[in-house]
């Protein structure tokens, strides 16, 4: 066995061959990704490891294809590289992986020496037979083994690594009760990675082995290889799920979800499961256009491929929301490895947006009117009111307050368009009859007669349905007399109520405008009238539609009104 090296075959080597270029391949992906910046922090940590342990289970694989002495003894040298800071190694990525903080650099130092002393001590040892004390191939099983006798350093070592790999288990076994997701899934490949080789250590140390001499450990970490590729590949193990997302992410209000590069659902924090349309566990693995709602996806624009921001409405059982998307790339924009979606709920602002809308644009309307309707019958009563100084023609003071008087039907209108629009939360039990007399008595109506065929009670506040009805019977008769009869009915219909005149009603091309603010077909009208009426409808949550009476008129029917049924005497009218 001491002269020429010869190679062999044993039915170790080929998997511990296999396992140790596995892990020299992943190894280099894990630089090379790094480089790129598509890795979160510990990415280091975990290339480091996987080289030691490709190192040791390269030598070792080595080691047993050879049969001279020498060779063997040099080749278990050239492990210890790998072996000596392996548990270091394993431990420090455990802890970044668990989020657990170890900030005292002395306890780092020493922990590290550890290794340092072990390689010196490896290649000092035929001085002092610190890590072996003898060592000799074994042929009896058909194949050459390099047995170690080995020294009182290399039990200390021993000591060191299993103290750290339990340790390590410990924290793995914490953060897994606590973890779920894929991040379970990482944290269960990792706790695997470790037990499997530690299991085979404590198995080789105690002479247990069926081959003496073989390195359980080394072909544990065979398995161990496929397990971590595996994690690598289906899991993301060392790539895209941040260490921080349990702290930082899982308690976060809005929804977020993690991605792959093929829009694959990685993880999903407690508030995006509301979003999904399979449960959790079955949501993982699947494509977003799976797993959301049509709107979010059109949002994302199906597979993200760069950051963007867009907004979706979504209908909930809390009603219809706005939500904003917003994708960040995980990676370079150019090369992504995944994505983070947060969907944030941005209902309250969009109202709020909204209700400065209607405010900006009442306040337009009031400047138009300010400046423009106003400015006309003030313009009148000033002149009036100079030719009644000069000639003392009590006709002149008439004039003057037809004038007022139309400045304070604009201003009534202007202060009932400021107080309308919003929804109503209010509303009482409220007798249509009664109230349609109430408005009729108090509108100019000449000539006109109202005829009241419903006697029903509706939910509604009162004062405003009183304004929504007089601004209907002031419309009526000034645009619909023509200085003629008039007649202004009240009737009721499935679900609601109309109200409807006998004059020369509305034309069909106008009908369009006539609820436009501004929007007048007569020279004194102030454009504020129909509008007022659709205003109070809308904040009731009633439907309004204007179509022609029977008679020619005009016809105003307002639907989606809570109504209670009307007495025998329904078709009983009220005349004025």
């Amino acid at each position: 066995m001491h002269g020429a090296p010869y190679w062999q075959t044993t039915p170790y080597t080929i998997p511990i061959g296999i396992g140790s270029l596995l892990f020299v391949v992943l190894a280099a992906s894990l630089f090379r990704r790094r480089t790129e910046r598509r890795l979160v922090p510990g990415a280091t940590l975990g290339a480091l490891l996987l080289v030691a342990s490709g190192l040791w289970m390269g030598t070792y694989a080595l080691e047993l294809s050879v049969t001279d002495f020498s060779t063997k003894v040099l080749l278990n040298q050239l492990g210890y590289v790998g072996i000596a800071p392996l548990p270091l190694l394993w431990f420090a990525y455990v802890t970044r992986h668990a989020g657990v903080k170890l900030n005292s650099r002395a306890a780092w130092v020493a922990l590290g020496s550890v290794p340092v002393a072990v390689v010196a001590l490896v290649v000092t040892n035929p001085w002092h037979g610190l890590i072996w004390t003898d060592l000799w191939v074994d042929a009896d099983h058909g194949y050459a083994v390099l047995v170690n006798e080995h020294g009182v350093a290399f039990d200390g070592f021993i000591a060191y690594a299993y103290a750290l790999i339990l340790l390590g288990c410990g924290v793995l076994g914490r953060t897994l009760l606590r973890a779920d997701g894929i991040y379970r899934k990482q944290t269960l490949a990792l706790l695997g990675g470790g037990l499997v080789p530690a299991v085979g250590g404590v198995v080789c140390v105690a002479g247990l082995s069926p081959v003496p001499g073989l390195d359980l450990p080394v072909l544990a970490f065979s398995v161990t290889s496929a397990a971590v590729a595996w994690s690598v590949f289906h899991h993301r193990l060392f790539t895209l799920v941040p260490v921080a997302w349990e702290s930082a992410v899982e308690s976060m209000h809005d929804a977020a979800l993690v991605l792959d590069g093929d829009g694959r659902v990685i993880d999903v924090n407690p508030a995006g499961e509301r979003f999904l349309s399979l449960p959790l566990s079955d949501a993982y693995g699947q494509s977003v256009a799976r797993v959301l709602p049509t709107e979010l996806v059109d949002a994302l624009g199906g597979v993200p491929t760069a950051g963007s921001e867009a907004e979706a409405t979504l209908t909930t059982e809390d009603g219809e929301r706005a939500l904003l998307v917003e994708t960040t790339p995980l990676g370079d924009e150019s090369d992504m490895s995944g994505s983070l979606v947060l969907v944030r709920d941005v209902t309250e602002r969009v109202e709020r947006e909204r209700r400065l809308e209607r405010q900006n644009e009442r306040l337009d309307e009031f400047a138009s009117v300010v400046s423009h309707d106003l400015r006309n019958p003030l313009t009148v009563a000033r002149g009036y009111l100079e030719l009644a100084a000069e000639t003392g023609d009590a006709e002149y003071f008439e004039r003057i307050e037809n004038a007022h008087d139309r400045m304070e039907t604009i201003i009534e209108d202007l202060l009932t368009l400021a107080r309308q629009g919003e929804t109503l939360t209010d509303v009482t039990p409220v007798a249509l009859r009664t109230v349609a007399q109430e408005a009729w008595d108090g509108t100019v109506v000449g000539d006109a007669t109202l005829d009241v065929r419903v006697d029903r009670t509706i939910a509604a506040d009162r004062g405003r349905l009183r304004q929504l009805l007089e601004n209907l019977f002031r419309n009526a008769v000034e645009h619909g007399s023509d200085g003629g009869s008039l007649t202004v009915v009240v009737a009721g219909v499935d679900g609601g109520f109309t109200v409807e005149d006998d004059g020369s009603g509305i034309s069909e091309a106008e009908r369009a405008d006539v609820f436009e603010r501004g929007y007048t077909t007569h020279e004194n009208g102030t454009g504020f009238g129909l509008p007022i009426v659709k205003t109070v409808a809308d904040a009731h949550g009633w439907s309004v539609e204007l179509t022609e009476s029977d008679a020619g008129g005009a016809r105003f029917e307002f639907t989606g009104v809570e109504t209670e049924p009307e007495p025998a005497n329904a078709e009983q009218s009220t005349n004025d």
